[in-house]
């Protein structure tokens, strides 16, 4: 009998909760400028979301105005809330805004405060998602790299003093843009996200008190309410603090729901991140939609629980902001390197075009809503155009882009430690007379070897090699290691080991090669030629090239830069970096947005680390999406 009651209690809590579920849905408040509205947790148990006292269904959209030229942020926002979507959530990225000097670049793409604007002014709420770690298959999961300088760093943790120094700065500039955007305060945030996937990061020095450090900092600035993302397990839940909201990445049935709700009984809970596609890496296959999320925001909708898609528009990992995940074993050096698109397999596209999933999602959300939501028409898919082959002229020699380095080191430094993030570099040293031998040399994450400026082979770390055989010499010879890097790893505790360039002692045959010189090469920007009068370093076989073009424009639209005759390298457009292309796949080419190029001249410049010739490249009017290998959604299955 006892069992029987409880099992009649649960029942009818769960009656009640559908009940304001669906009441949640009748709850139409848009921002108005000017005029505040509360936003608080309340109903049974205080597991309802409330807007000025009722019932609040969030029906969320993840976008990245970080990934999305600005030109086309209110093109995003609007097809967002035509699919009949409330709310826009997105993440700030830290490393893309401070710049190395500690200031802060608010402007174009950057400027967050205006993002935040746009979506009031369109009528959507905002769930705001500062970090200061974020994940999102960004650079370091959006910390700032010279976070790293120290090898081993301790990263989200406040027994890093370093640290919490530095991401208080960042905040109180945070708090600076959004405090007075609360719908409290007239603006459209209805939340802050505190951390994201804590839960997920399974280092000795997370605590909860970091999470109620950052909790305390935001109530200090006046915010609230908060809610945290992650894992939907009681293990990936352990970090949860009472009063705080749960997001779930995801929670996909009632289950997720209830098991959140045994961690921190007495707070909303909804889908943080629901997954319409996946992410993917170099070497995969190409994106694809999951076509079973659909029927997921179906039962949504059928109970008024709140969600956010995630992404429900990529966008672009523009310049060297893309990321790299990896696999959580005990290998150390394994790494997965995340594509420049960071399409997703969403519904609106890369490009903003709307997939045919983005339709089926719109008519399930449409059709549960009432007649009064007067859900808009989608807007129009950017134009797109075509640029005729061209093929590029070699620039100048690749070492002439290195000039020659002062300082000697007895140990290889980091790029961190030498103030540069990614990017590329060559490392100098002289090897003595003797038989052939093994180079150990831990790299991260690619490098090409060079004795006496002939190329002796390449060590790849995707591959697992830490190592090369050196030939013979029957006297001292200058050693060049060329270094090429990914993204820094952006999920798991193993971020704070993914240190670039040479990251360990180099050995030849066991003995240390010291007397280290590193030229520099950060490539944030076009890569400049040194001038005739400076040294620079010099490599006779270099297997790497430098070319560019002058491309005429009648007229300017969006386009992709078709790559696939390339190698593997870096592609300037008007001294925009547009990001990584790599023959290996499934990405072949480029968004270069329509805001970038311009009538007339336009310059394009190529760095490719495995051509020494140059091959044609066009712009076509979409991405590749042809499918040569099948890889599974994972779409986060904890």
């Amino acid at each position: 009998m006892k069992h029987l009651m409880a099992t009649l209690t649960m029942g009818a809590a769960l009656a009640s909760t559908a009940l304001a579920g669906v009441d949640a849905m009748q709850n139409l408040q848009k921002p108005q400028s000017g005029k505040a509205a509360q936003f608080s947790f309340g109903g049974e148990k205080n597991r309802d979301f409330l807007l000025d006292g009722k019932p609040f269904q969030i029906r969320a959209g993840e976008m990245h105005p970080q990934r999305i030229p600005r030109a086309y942020w209110r093109h995003r926002i609007q097809a967002a809330k035509a699919m009949g979507l409330n709310t826009i959530a997105f993440y700030v990225f830290w490393n893309d805004i401070e710049k190395e000097d500690g200031s802060y670049d608010l402007t174009g793409m950057r400027d967050i405060g205006a993002f935040i604007d746009m979506c009031a002014e369109e009528g959507m709420w905002v769930l705001f998602r500062p970090g200061p770690y974020v994940c999102g298959e960004w650079d370091l999961g959006g910390l700032p790299a010279r976070l790293m300088k120290e090898k081993g760093a301790h990263l989200r943790t406040m027994k890093n003093a370093h640290f919490m120094e530095e991401q208080t700065r960042y905040l109180e500039k945070m708090a600076e843009i959004v405090i007075p955007r609360l719908c409290k305060n007239g603006g459209p945030v209805l939340m802050v996200q505190l951390e994201n996937e804590y839960g997920s990061y399974n280092s000795p020095h997370s605590h909860v008190e970091y999470i109620q450090w950052l909790k305390k900092f935001w109530e200090d600035k006046g915010a609230g309410p908060f809610y945290l993302s992650e894992g939907a397990t009681r293990r990936h839940l352990r970090f949860a603090v009472p009063g705080v909201a749960l997001g779930l990445d995801p929670a996909e049935r009632e289950k997720d729901f209830q098991v959140a709700w045994s961690v921190n009984p007495e707070v909303p809970v909804f889908s943080s991140e629901t997954y319409p596609g996946w992410l993917r890496h170099w070497g995969e296959g190409n994106w694809k939609p999951s076509r079973e999320v659909l029927d997921v925001v179906r039962w949504y909708m059928k109970e008024g629980k709140s969600f956010n898609l995630f992404v429900l528009h990529g966008g672009t990992s523009f310049g060297l902001t893309a990321g790299a995940n990896c696999n959580s074993n005990e290998q150390e050096d394994d790494i997965e390197p995340d594509l420049t698109s960071y399409d997703y397999g969403s519904p609106i596209g890369e490009q903003g075009n709307l997939t045919a999933e983005y339709h089926e999602y719109r008519d399930i959300i449409k059709s549960a809503l009432p007649a009064e939501a007067q859900v808009p028409e989608p807007p129009t898919t950017p134009a797109a155009m075509q640029i005729s082959a061209f093929t590029p002229e070699k620039a100048e020699a690749f070492g002439r882009y290195f000039a020659r380095p002062q300082s000697t080191y007895d140990e290889p430094p980091t790029l961190e430690a030498l103030g540069q993030n990614q990017g590329m570099a060559i490392y100098c040293a002289t090897l003595p007379a003797g038989p052939e031998a093994t180079l150990n040399c831990r790299v991260h994450d690619m490098a090409q070897v060079y004795v006496d400026g002939k190329f002796v082979g390449s060590i790849n770390r995707m591959k697992g090699q830490t190592g090369i055989r050196i030939p013979a010499r029957s006297a001292e010879q200058s050693i060049r290691i060329v270094v090429d890097t990914f993204g820094h790893i952006n999920f798991h505790h193993k971020m704070e080991k993914d240190n670039k360039g040479i990251v360990d002692a180099v050995t030849l045959d066991g003995t240390p090669v010291t007397g280290w010189k590193v030229s520099l090469l950060p490539l944030k920007t076009v890569p400049q030629p040194c001038s005739p009068r400076r040294a620079c370093v010099n490599i006779a076989q270099s297997q790497s090239g430098c070319f560019k073009a002058e491309v005429q424009l009648e007229k300017v639209a969006d386009t992709f830069l078709d790559m696939s005759a390339w190698a593997k390298g870096y592609v300037w457009v008007n001294g925009h970096l547009l990001g990584r292309y790599w023959s290996i796949g499934p990405q072949q080419r480029l968004y270069c947005p329509a805001e970038w190029l311009k009538e007339g001249k336009n310059e394009v410049f190529v760095l490719d680390t495995h051509r020494t010739e140059p091959a044609p490249i066009r712009g076509c009017t979409e991405r590749n999406t042809e499918v040569l290998i099948d890889t599974e959604n994972a779409n986060n299955v904890w």
